[in-house]
């Protein structure tokens, strides 16, 4: 069989185990061998193992999951390394869906800061590093966060200029995907430790609206108009946000603040949330 045909072949029976919800299929599919022959062939490869890397996630095997992105990050490209690395960390953070015991979840997460640290030292140097940067910021300190490291958290951002986005880049959907699709997670962090300073900065990279910034005191208000215009223009960003939604219960443990802000969120209390939001300091 050609690279081409073995690699067709694993990706339908992948989607056939996902398709029918048949653990056995999918089973099947990571105890088919036959991907390491396609090594030589990055682009079937690097496809596979991530396909692999989601099939033992579905089975909670988050360590061998991210054995599977191990195996293929010398096979990268310079410039997609970071990207490959910053996928790689966010399955470690499955866990949350998961929603086992903490010393499990704090298991897995001190996994994915290596992996996070080695991507910011791949990160290319582009027009938009800052941006890419800030993404893998968000991650780390929500990760550090989520493992009861304040400090640490906190210090991640210390190098980050808190550019706005330019407006071409804003209204170009393809543009800066990654940066909006992590960026909830910052805001957790700002959120949890009640950090007006840091949620200020968060906001100033994605407001649209200067005038808003300079003149509105209200923070919550300035938050949730923010917020609400972001999800108009950057469907990643609301995709993100809804995420978090769903997993509020398992944040409870580690982010208790953020895990309220999302229920009052819920509920659409504002006279609340804007109580919540006089405590940050």
């Amino acid at each position: 069989m050609t690279s081409e045909n073995i690699y067709k072949s694993l990706v339908e029976l992948y989607n056939k185990g996902i398709t029918e919800k048949d653990p056995k299929i999918i089973r099947e599919f990571l105890n088919d061998n036959t991907h390491m022959a396609l090594k030589e062939e990055p682009r079937f490869f690097l496809d596979i193992l991530q396909h692999r890397a989601a099939a033992f996630a579905l089975f909670g095997e988050l360590t061998e999951a991210g054995q599977e992105y191990a195996k293929g990050y010398s096979s990268c490209s310079t410039s997609g390394k970071w990207v490959y690395g910053l996928n790689w960390a966010l399955q470690y953070m499955a866990e949350f869906s998961i929603n086992r015991v903490k010393a499990k979840l704090n298991e897995s997460l001190s996994q994915a800061l290596p992996v996070l640290e080695q991507s910011e030292k791949d990160l290319v140097f582009d027009q938009y590093r800052e941006f890419y940067q800030l993404a893998l910021c968000n991650v780390k300190a929500f990760v550090l966060m989520s493992l009861g490291e304040k400090d640490k958290a906190l210090e991640t951002y210390k190098d980050c200029l808190f550019t706005p986005v330019p407006i071409p880049a804003y209204n170009d959907k393809e543009s800066l995907q990654l940066l909006f699709a992590h960026y909830t997670k910052g805001l957790a962090v700002a959120i949890e430790y009640k950090d007006a300073e840091l949620l200020n900065s968060l906001l100033k990279v994605i407001s649209l609206d200067d005038a808003l910034l300079q003149n509105e005191k209200n923070l919550f208000k300035l938050f949730y108009e923010t917020l609400v215009s972001t999800f108009d223009m950057r469907a990643e960003f609301i995709t993100e946000f809804n995420a978090m939604f769903k997993i509020k219960e398992g944040l409870k443990t580690v982010a208790p603040g953020f895990a309220r802000f999302l229920s009052l969120i819920g509920e659409q209390d504002f006279d609340k949330l804007d109580v919540f939001f006089k405590d940050f300091k």
